[in-house]
C-alpha cells in the first residue's frame, strides 16, 4: 500500500511536470495586448478614449517597435495609424460624438514573428437605436403566424427515455415530438421531477444556437424543481450519432439560415420562431405548470429565439439571452455593426437587395424585443464579431420591462463564466420569488 501511494504521487508529479513543460512550450514568445484604460470601457459622447498597447517578448516589454492599428466604429468610422511600443504602454486616443462601439485592432511583425490584439469600447451604449423603420404590419404579420400554430391541435408524442450515466434520481426524461406548421415538427427533450404535483412548478424552456445537433437533456434544471424543455432548433430526431447531424449540416441544412432570404413568409427563421412559440404552447399545457412562471433562455441564435418567444407570448415572465443573434440585422445599411447572420454585411442601401431589406425586419430580435413584457437579462461581448455589441444593445434598449445587461469588455462571441453564473443566479432568484 505504501509503495502504491509513492507510485501514485510520483505519477502525479510527472504529469504536472509534463503539463508545465507543455504550457511553457506553447506559450507565445511575443504577445501584443491592447485594452482601454478603464476596466469597464464605457464613455460619454465626445469623451476621450484611450487604448493602451503593449508588446511583450517572453513577458517583458519590448520597446521601439512599430505597431499598426485600425479602429472601426459604427457609422462607417475608421481610423488607421501606428504607434511605437515603449517600456510601459503606447496610447491610442480617439473620441466620437455618436453612440456606438469601437473596436481597436493592433498588429505587429518583425518579418519573422507576429502578434495581434483587439479591444472594444462603448460610447453611450444606452442611447444606441436603430434608424431603420419597422414594418407597419409587423404585429398583424406575427398575429397571423401565431394563429397558424394555435389552430393546430396539439398532437404530442412523448416517449420516456433512459438518460444513462446522466440520470438523476427522481427526474424523468422524455423525447418529445409535436406537430407544427410547415411540416417540420417541434422536437426536444423534456425533463421533470417524477413526483411533481399539478400546478406546482415553473417552466424553463431553452433554445439552441447555430448549428445542427440533438437537443440536450435538461436534467439539472428539472432537478432544481422545474419543468424543463430543451428545444431542437430544426425539429430533428434527438439522440442520434454525431455523424448524423454532421451529414445534415453538410447537406440539406448547409447554410440553412439563408433559406428564402427574400421571402418574409417562407424564410427559415419564420418556422424557427413558430416552433419556439409552439414549445411554449406545449409546456403551458402540462398539468404540473404553476400557471404563473415561464422562463426562456438561450445563447446566440438561442438568445434570439428566447427574446422572440418573450415578444410573441405575454405569459413569459423572464428572458435570459446570452449574446443574442438576429438583432439590428439591418444595421449594416447604416454602416453600423449589425447582428448575425449578416445578411447585409458589406452592403449599403444603394447595393442591397430590396426584397431582402423588406423581409429582414420581421425576424429582427430588436423589433420583437419591443413587444416583450418579461424581465430580461442579456450579456454582451465588446469584441464580438458575430453578434456585435451594437446589435445587442439595440435589442436591450428596446426592452421596456425591467432589465439588466452584463458587459464583457474582453469577450467575443461567448459569455464569461462569471457573467453566466450571475445571470443564472438572477434566473433562479426570479423563480424563487414567484414560487
Amino acid at each position: 500500500m505504501h509503495y502504491r501511494r509513492i507510485l501514485l504521487i510520483s505519477l502525479q508529479s510527472c504529469l504536472l511536470f509534463i503539463a508545465a513543460a507543455y504550457a511553457q512550450e506553447t506559450k507565445p514568445e511575443y504577445r501584443l495586448t491592447v485594452r482601454a484604460e478603464r476596466t469597464e470601457p464605457i464613455y460619454d459622447k465626445g469623451e476621450k478614449i484611450e487604448f493602451r498597447v503593449q508588446l511583450l517578448e517572453k513577458d517583458q516589454p519590448l520597446a521601439g517597435q512599430h505597431i499598426q492599428f485600425v479602429i472601426l466604429g459604427d457609422g462607417n468610422y475608421e481610423k488607421k495609424g501606428s504607434v511605437i511600443s515603449t517600456d510601459s504602454f503606447a496610447p491610442i486616443e480617439v473620441s466620437r460624438d455618436r453612440p456606438g462601439f469601437l473596436k481597436c485592432s493592433v498588429d505587429w511583425t518583425d518579418g519573422t514573428h507576429k502578434a495581434s490584439g483587439i479591444a472594444g469600447a462603448g460610447i453611450a451604449p444606452l442611447e444606441i437605436k436603430s434608424v431603420q423603420p419597422e414594418p407597419t404590419d409587423f404585429d398583424e404579420f406575427w398575429d397571423k403566424k401565431k394563429a397558424e400554430v394555435l389552430q393546430l391541435p396539439l398532437e404530442v408524442n412523448m416517449e420516456k427515455v433512459d438518460p444513462g450515466s446522466r440520470a438523476v434520481q427522481g427526474v424523468d426524461v422524455f423525447d418529445v415530438k409535436v406537430n407544427c406548421i410547415g411540416g417540420t415538427p417541434l422536437s426536444g427533450y423534456f425533463a421533470k421531477p417524477a413526483d411533481a404535483k399539478p400546478k406546482s412548478l415553473p417552466i424553463v424552456v431553452s433554445f439552441h444556437g447555430a448549428g445542427v445537433y440533438s437537443a440536450g437533456m435538461p436534467i439539472s434544471t428539472a432537478a432544481k424543481g422545474a419543468l424543463a424543455f430543451d428545444v431542437n432548433a430544426h425539429g430533428l430526431d434527438n439522440g442520434k450519432p454525431a455523424e448524423y447531424y454532421a451529414e445534415l449540416y453538410k447537406g440539406p441544412l448547409k447554410n440553412y439560415f439563408y433559406e428564402n432570404t427574400n421571402d418574409p413568409n417562407r424564410r427559415y427563421f419564420i418556422g424557427l420562431f413558430q416552433r419556439a412559440f409552439r414549445a411554449l404552447q406545449l409546456m403551458k399545457s402540462q398539468p404540473e405548470w404553476d400557471g404563473k412562471t415561464l422562463v426562456v433562455t438561450g445563447s446566440s441564435k438561442g438568445g434570439a429565439q428566447a427574446i422572440v418567444a418573450a415578444g410573441l407570448d405575454p405569459d413569459v415572465t423572464f428572458c435570459l439571452a446570452f449574446v443574442p443573434a438576429l438583432s439590428y440585422i439591418a444595421g449594416y445599411l447604416d454602416g453600423d455593426f449589425g447582428g448575425w447572420p449578416g445578411f447585409m454585411k458589406d452592403k449599403g442601401v444603394a447595393n442591397a437587395d430590396p426584397e431582402i431589406v423588406a423581409a429582414m425586419p420581421y425576424i429582427d430580435t430588436a423589433i420583437h424585443a419591443k413587444r416583450s413584457k418579461a424581465e430580461s437579462v442579456l450579456t454582451v461581448g465588446f469584441v464580438d464579431y458575430t453578434c456585435s455589441p451594437t446589435s445587442v444593445y439595440v435589442a436591450f434598449n428596446n426592452i421596456s420591462a425591467p432589465k439588466r445587461i452584463f458587459n464583457m469588455p474582453e469577450e467575443g462571441h461567448n459569455t464569461s463564466p462569471s457573467a453566466a453564473s450571475a445571470a443564472y443566479q438572477l434566473l433562479w432568484e426570479h423563480i424563487e420569488k414567484r414560487r
